[in-house]
Formats: structure tokens, C-alpha cells, sequence
């Protein structure tokens, strides 16, 4: 298999800047796709974009990977690998993700060019834990849901996973994906509610509890139940979804 000959076959392609062995090409307006290969020349990395396509991102995200194969390209089992302190003028990132092969699936009718390739993710922190198992991965992936990688000049969508009691008094066994809107949402709206519980986890794996003792209560990983206000409770819950990436935007919590 040649992966040069591969991608200078692609419709419209061209070379990607002054990066060796990296191209451009586009399936449809709006719709841009970016490739370079690995320092060894064995795996190409793969970046797209949504109507927010800019070369000199691109270029640095494909660098980044390329400077940091032996963490990005890791063996297919694993569903997606995450390497920190990516950074570009103009843009908030804080990390790339490479998804796997099983995941991204984008040469179906190819395996052994799609065993090769990794699709990269210009991503926040905040938005993955970097041990996703393979439901995660393709929930975070490829799900309207999940983050929205190929926007890039979007703001964080922060890991969340909860759970909480609902008014049939049933509490599910396992956290799911969900929203920061539909979490507080529901906290807020049980005010009073001496019922109310509420689990939550973020992309750290920490888990938090809201309940109502005669007042919000908030219990921290490894502390003692908090009494609080709903002001603050709402701060703690961003602080704790968003971590680092707070000056990034918050649009996703709702307030």
C-alpha cells in the first residue's frame, strides 16, 4: 500500500502549506479534509472540517500528531488515544485526539488503508478522558451528541455521564451521556424535593452527588456533603465539567 499515492489521488487535492507529505482535498463545499503521514511513513493521520476550515490549524494539528506517533498511533483495539498540551494562535484547544480505525471507519471498503489511518480531533480537555472504551468512543465520536470535531471554531462539550432518580422513584444502574442543560435542568427544577439525587461524572472520571437536605447539597469525590446555594452549586458544576477549558466558552451550561 502507498499512501502518497493514495492521497495525491484524491479529488481537488493539493499540498497542505510547506508540510512535507501532508495534502488538502475536498468531497464537497464546505467539507474539507486534510492528511499527513507519520514520521515513519507507515500510518497517515486524517483531520476534517465543517464550513470551518483554516490551514494553518490544520497544519498544526497534523504536526502535533506527527511529532507525537508514539502516542497517537497506538494498537487498533484501543478506541482513541489523546495527547495534551496542543496550542494554536487563535484557537483554544488544549489537546488532540486520534480515533482508531474501528471507530472512524473511513475506508470501509479498505482495510488495510483504513487499518493504517488515524482520524484526528482538535479537542478540549474537558471533552474526554483518553480511556474511552469502544461504546464511548463511538458515542463521542460519531454521535450528533458528542462532540462535534469537525467544527472547528466551536466551544468545549464538556464528558458528562449522569444518572438521577426520576419521579417514578427508579434510579437507573449505570451514567449515561447526556447535556450539562438537561443536568441542571433537572436539579433546578427539584428544588425542595427531599427525593432528589442526582450522580454525576466528568471527563476525570470524578463523581459528584446532588441532593436536597432542607437545601442544596453537593458531595465533592472524597469529601463531606457540602450544603450550598443554587449560585454556587451551578459554579461548582461548570468548574468541575469544564476544568481547564472554563475561558474557552461555557455555552453548553445553560445560565
Amino acid at each position: 500500500m502507498d499512501l502518497t499515492e493514495n492521497y495525491s489521488a484524491m479529488p481537488n487535492v493539493t499540498s497542505l502549506g510547506d508540510l512535507t507529505d501532508a495534502w488538502r482535498w475536498s468531497h464537497a463545499p464546505g467539507f474539507d479534509s486534510s492528511a499527513a503521514l507519520s514520521a515513519d511513513g507507515k500510518h497517515a493521520f486524517e483531520a476534517y472540517a465543517l464550513d470551518s476550515f483554516d490551514e494553518g490549524l490544520a497544519i498544526a494539528i497534523l504536526s502535533f500528531a506527527r511529532e507525537h506517533g508514539d502516542e497517537l498511533i497506538a494498537a487498533p483495539e484501543r478506541p482513541l488515544v489523546l495527547a495534551e498540551e496542543f496550542s494554536r494562535d487563535g484557537y483554544a484547544f488544549d489537546a488532540v485526539v486520534a480515533v482508531s480505525p474501528a471507530i472512524h471507519r473511513l475506508y470501509p471498503d479498505d482495510p488495510e488503508l483504513n487499518s493504517a489511518v488515524r482520524a484526528l480531533v482538535p479537542a478540549f480537555r474537558c471533552e474526554f478522558s483518553g480511556d474511552e472504551d469502544e461504546a464511548d468512543a463511538e458515542y463521542r465520536y460519531s454521535r450528533a451528541a458528542g462532540v462535534p470535531g469537525t467544527k472547528w471554531g466551536r466551544e468545549p462539550r464538556p464528558f458528562l455521564k449522569m444518572r438521577f432518580r426520576g419521579n417514578n422513584g427508579n434510579l437507573p444502574a449505570e451514567r449515561e451521556f447526556d447535556r450539562p442543560k438537561l443536568l441542571m435542568s433537572w436539579i433546578t427544577r427539584n428544588e425542595g424535593n427531599a427525593d432528589l439525587f442526582v450522580e454525576f461524572e466528568n471527563y476525570r472520571h470524578e463523581v459528584y452527588t446532588v441532593e436536597w437536605t432542607d437545601t442544596w447539597t453537593i458531595t465533592a469525590p472524597g469529601a463531606e456533603p457540602r450544603q450550598t446555594t443554587v449560585d454556587d452549586l451551578r459554579e461548582t458544576i461548570k468548574s468541575a465539567l469544564y476544568g481547564p477549558n472554563l475561558d474557552a466558552g461555557t455555552s453548553e451550561f445553560p445560565g
